[in-house]
Order: C-alpha cells, then structure tokens, then sequence
C-alpha cells in the first residue's frame, strides 16, 4: 500500500524508489488494440526491475492462454506510472487493461469498466478473494478491478534487539502498554524503539486501535477533525516530543524512510504491510518479526490495501478483456505471484503460496489475525494531495514546533 514499495507506496507492489524503466507503448489504448475481432489486448502495469518486468510478462502469458489473447505488457516505473496514467486517461488512450492501487481507485474510477456485472461471463466468484481488498477496488458500487495482492498494516520489530533487551517477542493481544515499555527500553543513545513516520500509513492502524476510526469515513469524507482523531494524533506526537521512544521526523519524511530507518537497526519497531517482509528478512543484518497491532480502547484493528487489474472503459473488445483481465488473477497467475514472492495473493485459496513458497510460515498467525482484524483502507479522489499535505504538516507537528489542532486544520483543507 506495494510497494509500495517509496512504497510500493502506500500498499502497491512494484516501487517508486526504482529507476525509470523504458515504456513500451504506453500511449497505445483501444486505438492500437485493434477492431472489436482482435485477439491482442495491451496491459498497462507499474514494475521496478527486470525481474518484476520478467514476473509480469509471465503473467500476461497466463492470462492470454486462459482467454485465448495475445498480452502486450507495458510498463512504467511506479511514480511514473501515475503521471503516464492521468496523462492518457485525458488523451482517452489507455490500454486495454490497467493496473490500479486501491488507494488511489477513487481518483481513477472513470477509467473503468464496471466489471460486476460481467464477472460469470469471467468465470469469477466474488468468495474466491479477500472481502477487504475486493470492497477497496469498488467505488460508488462499481467494482474497478479485480485484486490480485493486498496486505494489512503491521508492526515489523527487530528480533535480535527485544531478546538483547530481555523482553518478551510482541504477540497478540499485546497491549499499547506494553508497545509504549518496550519501546521505552529498546530507546538508548541514537536508537529508538520506534519509527514515527508522517505518512497516514504510520498513524491510521493506531487511530483503527484506539478509536474505530479510519481517516476517511464510510461516506467518503477525509474527516480527522474530531476528538478521536486529536487524541491518537497527540498520542502519537508524544512518542516523540514527550515519551521520546521515536526519533524526531526528518523533513522528507516517506513511507521508504521509515523502512529504511528500521532495516538499519536505527528503530527497532515500525509500520509496515507483508510486501516488505521478504526484502526485510533478506537484507536486515537482524532478524525480523511482525506482531499485530497493539490492543488499544478499540482492540487490535488495522487497514488493509493492495492493487487489482481491470478493463479499461475505452477498449474495443469488451468481453475478451474481462476475459483476459480475469486470467491475471486466476488460480495460475496467483499461485505463481505467491510462491516467487512477488505478491500476497489476494485469492484467499493461493494465499499458501506466499508462506510456503518463502519460508514465512512463521508469519502466518499475525496475518491470519490482522487480516481478519482489518478494515479496507479508505481514501478520497483527492487522496494524492491529502497524503501530500498530511506529509508536509506532520514533520513540524511531531517534532513539537506546531500543535495538533494546526495539523488537522491544514490537512482537513484538503477536503
């Protein structure tokens, strides 16, 4: 929400920290895919790497033999992906099929073809995935895409640092009393107990823990001008400027700093989604764990994100396109995404995959309970901006040089 993943930002798999990769067609759409009879489709999709690219292709492949296409995979860096996305949706030349990150739905939902009422022509049972993630890709009832990735917001802790510290592994049903202790006692000189970052990310599953609440209300309305609201943002502030167990923000703050900051040994707690565990446990010089949210007023509550593929309103071949879009999350493709880690499916069946095929059986019990425990994130069309402001106003608040009720005001703006 990866990515994600700078994120797989905010829950999408496939990274804005990544190089441009060259775009092959991306301006093509329903002009280039030729008349209604035409079995070729093109595929619009975020990747960060060759591999992903690689990944990707076989995917489309999956897919063009389940529908009897043939898939042109195109491609753009995440960051890139977005601006090439808005830039073709004003021209009206997307691509046949177009990859969407749940967060981000709301602001593209005219791109789509509503595929609710196409889905047993697709062969596709709305039970065979996550609820969460299949409600996130729905907008005004419309259902956007179909989900092939999604993950619930976790603490990662670093292992290594709660055994040295002779504290107990955080497990469920810890508390926000025990968060608070053990970050106390793994802070000394220049590192912390946790990462504070200023994205909404970060503060949202402690809000969902407290409180119930999400930052965006069931309506649709970005409301965070509440007493709720105010309590778990000066809870959270107070972890850096009075409690002192996070590091003050850093003035570019980004959901990428905070993991970086963690997998340097800096924090040895922070919010992160399962698309950044296999990297995380690759490439730490310590060994990772993920733990719920703590209990909090409200439970152990979380939110959850991913992305999802679907057909773009303006392609000339409707129905081989569901067809076609419905092969990129079939059992294959998503069997497929889970065992080489490049996504945790959102097939609830193929999920296996994903701990079977990276040795993260130990991981499971904290996602079976955090998924069961999580809302769908929920965002506005204006989302981008909102995350932007919420950025920009967090530094100076938790760093103590401005006060809450400052914040909500300037990002509430964004409404």
């Amino acid at each position: 929400m990866a990515p994600h993943l700078s994120r797989r930002q905010l829950l999408g798999l496939g990274g804005g920290a990544a190089a441009a990769l060259a775009l092959s067609g991306c301006g093509g759409g329903s002009s280039s895919s030729g008349s209604a009879s035409s079995t070729d489709l093109s595929w619009f999709m975020w990747s960060a790497s060759t591999a992903e690219v690689d990944a990707w292709k076989k995917v489309a492949d999956i897919a063009g033999e389940a529908s009897g296409s043939t898939i042109t995979f195109q491609t753009a860096a995440w960051n890139d992906y977005w601006t090439k996305l808005t830039s073709q949706a004003a021209s009206g030349q997307t691509a046949d099929l177009v990859s969407v990150q749940s967060l981000r739905a709301p602001q593209f939902a005219q791109l789509f073809t509503d595929l609710g009422p196409k889905l047993s022509d697709m062969g596709v049972t709305e039970s065979d995935f996550d609820s969460g993630i299949l409600d996130a890709l729905k907008v005004d009832g419309k259902l956007l895409a179909l989900p092939y990735d999604f993950g619930p917001l976790v603490v990662f802790y670093n292992k290594t640092a709660f055994q040295e510290a002779g504290l107990p592994m955080p497990a469920i049903g810890w508390t926000q009393d025990d968060f608070l202790a053990a970050a106390k006692k793994l802070t000394t000189g220049n590192t912390y107990g946790f990462f504070a970052g200023a994205v909404p990310d970060s503060i949202i599953p402690f809000a969902m823990s407290q409180h119930g609440v999400q930052a965006v209300t069931a309506d649709g309305k970005l409301d965070i001008d509440t007493d709720e609201w105010r309590d778990t943002l000066n809870w959270y502030r107070d972890l850096v400027v009075s409690e002192k167990v996070a590091s003050p923000l850093p003035a570019a703050g980004s959901q990428a700093a905070a993991t970086n900051q963690f997998l340097a040994g800096n924090a040895a707690m922070n919010i992160d989604g399962p698309w950044s565990l296999i990297n995380a446990k690759a490439t730490a010089s310590f060994e990772v764990g993920i733990a719920p949210m703590p209990v909090g007023g409200s439970g152990s509550k979380t939110v959850s994100a991913g992305s999802g593929f679907g057909v773009s309103a303006k392609a000339a071949n409707q129905d081989l396109a569901a067809k076609a879009c419905a092969g990129l999350v079939n059992v294959d493709s998503e069997t497929y995404l889970g065992q080489s880690g490049r996504a945790f499916p959102a097939r609830t069946a193929q999920q296996s995959a994903w701990y079977e095929g990276n040795g993260l059986q130990d991981a499971q019990e904290v996602m079976d309970a955090m998924i069961a425990a999580a809302e769908g994130y929920r965002t506005t069309a204006k989302w981008t901006q909102v995350n932007n402001e919420w950025n920009k106003y967090a530094v100076p608040c938790f760093n103590g040089d401005t006060d809450v009720d400052s914040f909500i005001q300037q990002v509430q703006a964004q409404a």
